[in-house]
């Protein structure tokens, strides 16, 4: 029983070590925003892992969703 429970922690771990990645790729190819904001998400990011991404998640979702309303008013 027990070492299903250490394989499901690398599992989490693995997979929040993935996201962290991805979303550090994410916040460094964002061409729309300045250095000073992409170093600030990076901090977060590392700093507060799972509540990090979360966060740039969120913030990725919410521009996306910005960036198609600016589109159809046009």
């Amino acid at each position: 029983m027990l070492e299903n429970l250490a394989g499901a922690h690398l599992l989490l771990i693995a997979l929040l070590l993935a996201l962290d990645v991805l979303a550090l790729v994410q916040v460094w190819r964002d061409r729309r925003r300045s250095d000073a904001v992409k170093i600030v998400w990076t901090l977060v990011i590392v700093l507060v892992p799972v509540i990090g991404v979360l966060g740039w998640a969120v913030n990725w979702l919410l521009g996306k969703a910005a960036d198609g309303l600016q589109r159809a008013d046009r």
